[in-house]
């Protein structure tokens, strides 16, 4: 609680809010003694502010304070002024008359984009509008096996039914209407929920598994994973971070109410207890380790120093009774960041190790960094049918990059762009299939959130994308090649194009480019993408 003349009690009771924070700020410097009627009901969406203010501030005779006297163990004795009414909106109705929240949220299901989230254990897919995935690769001496299980999924019945909700649903509706809220950075943020069931089944319930998709309010986000936690057996709730949901009035970051506590020294006490002073003292040293008080306390002020000698050990004593220091705080975001991702995860990513897998419908593709883009399709039997849409060799990467120098890395871009070719023969054109990888730094709270999905612009031409902030510290690494000096990649020679044991049936699917999109094609924005000023 940061009062406007330097009061602070947030340094060491962070967890207390509305009035209550300045009956335990004060209190819990002392026994106190209570010299008021009652307060109204605490409310803990409403932020105070204390402010310790002079005997002369005339706010005593006010009648718009309850007033509350309070005594700590140095017998210093105060009254606090709390507001008779604080927090009440006396604006008009307003009636909000837009879309509802369901149907701005409806291009994204129909767009069908998938994002990853990728944990020291597993990666979550989550594919809006289809399916929530969560799988893992299990090595038992040579052979690799994917275990996965399915989270939840959206049948085109539950989809046809809730765009059918979304083009009836948009009513007038009060702006002050109440939307259930999630607690997320201690804030209470308003989400709309759509149910992703008939996942997997469970093991210890014998269910089905179901998923709780929370989209709340974010300008910043991607309509990324923000966090999944399970909170039953095989129950789980998804926080996505969604822009399209700020259109909506209802769902956006209010802006919290705050007001002023005043508290004035009675019968010669201090302008502020003393004990507060030593506790925000140790507190300030707590948080920086180069700032230091200096001193006579007794007075009811300090002033503060910074020593520029790091070996100095003496400070200068100054106390003024009338001087103030104002503490300046950053602004908390709403979506602090994260912690990074685990390290061996991402080493083993860019040494091709872990591969990332994507994919909807009938073809899903695999792509391991450094090694190959390859694109399956497996029966309910356990048979796979696989085609090799490119691997790595450095040479042609090389020759791809003289042939096409904007496909270059420069200092400054967002991205790199890496060649896969040599993959299976495509019956239309004749020729290998080849894929362009691009690996575009996308600033995110979620290090471990990106999304990857595959193009065909042109048959048999494809374009992978992976969008993750993994990438944004490795550019500094990356030579004009775009490789990273940190990856290098495995000898070609023992990655063999694998051919797959496709037969004409199998080809037909995947030269029918609908089968791998997974994101609206413009073949205008391919270049354009190049070059991400972002």
């Amino acid at each position: 609680m940061e009062g406007p003349k330097g009061g602070s009690c947030r340094a060491w009771l962070a967890t207390a809010r509305g009035p209550l924070r300045l009956l335990l700020c004060v209190a819990a410097l002392a026994p106190t003694v209570l010299a008021a009627n009652q307060i109204k009901g605490l409310d803990d969406a409403i932020m105070f502010r204390l402010n310790w203010a002079g005997g002369d501030s005339g706010l005593l005779d006010s009648p718009d304070y309850e007033k509350l006297v309070m005594m700590s163990s140095m017998n210093e004795r105060y009254e606090c002024l709390v507001p008779i009414k604080y927090g009440d909106n006396n604006d008009k109705q307003e009636f909000y008359k837009g879309p509802s929240p369901l149907a701005l949220l409806m291009p994204l299901f129909k767009q069908q984009s998938c994002n990853l989230r990728l944990d020291r254990y597993w990666t979550y897919e989550l594919c809006h509008g289809r399916y929530i995935k969560q799988y893992r690769e299990e090595r038992e001496g040579k052979l690799t096996r994917l275990l996965e299980f399915t989270l939840g999924t959206l049948t085109e019945e539950s989809l046809a039914s809730l765009s059918e909700q979304a083009k009836t649903s948009s009513h007038e509706i009060p702006v002050s209407a109440n939307i259930p809220t999630t607690k997320i950075e201690g804030l209470d943020t308003p989400y709309f929920m759509v149910n992703y069931t008939r996942g997997s089944i469970c093991d210890v319930t014998g269910q089905p598994r179901t998923s709780h998709v929370l989209f709340v309010c974010y300008e910043e986000g991607q309509h990324d994973i923000y966090s999944i936690k399970e909170i039953y057996s095989c129950e789980y709730e998804i926080v996505i971070l969604s822009p399209i949901l700020c259109q909506h009035p209802l769902y956006r970051s209010r802006e919290l109410p705050q007001t002023y506590l005043h508290c004035i020294p009675m019968e010669g006490s201090p302008k502020r207890p003393r004990n507060l002073l030593q506790i925000e003292a140790e507190s300030l040293k707590l948080r920086s380790s180069e700032a230091i008080l200096a001193g006579d306390t007794s007075s009811g002020s300090v002033k503060l120093k910074v020593l520029d000698d790091e070996k100095e050990d003496t400070t200068t004593t100054t106390s003024s009774s009338s001087s103030s220091t104002s503490e300046r705080r950053p602004r908390v975001p709403l979506f602090s960041p994260q912690p990074a991702i685990d390290q061996k995860l991402v080493e083993d990513f860019l040494n091709g190790d872990y591969c990332l897998h994507g994919g909807s419908r009938w073809w899903k593709y695999e792509f391991c960094h450094g090694r190959k883009v390859e694109q399956y399709h497996e029966e309910q039997d356990g048979t796979r049918t696989s085609i090799l849409l490119g691997y790595f060799n450095m040479e042609n990467h090389k020759k791809w990059i003289t042939q096409n120098p904007e496909k270059s890395y420069k200092p400054g871009k967002r991205q790199v762009s890496h060649f896969y070719s040599g993959g299976t023969t495509c019956d239309v054109t004749g020729a290998p299939r080849q894929v362009e990888v691009k690996l575009k730094c996308k600033e995110s709270n979620s290090p471990s959130s990106m999304a990857v999905y595959l193009q065909e612009p042109r048959t048999c031409e494809y374009v992978l994308v992976v969008e993750t902030s993994i990438v944004c510290p490795l550019l500094q690494h990356a030579d004009h090649l775009g490789w990273f000096s940190a990856a290098l990649p495995p000898d070609a020679a023992q990655i063999t194009k694998e051919s797959s044991s496709s037969s004409s049936g199998s080809v037909k699917h995947d030269s029918h480019k609908g089968t791998v999109e997974l994101a609206p094609i413009d073949e205008d924005e391919e270049e354009d993408d190049d070059y991400d000023d972002e």
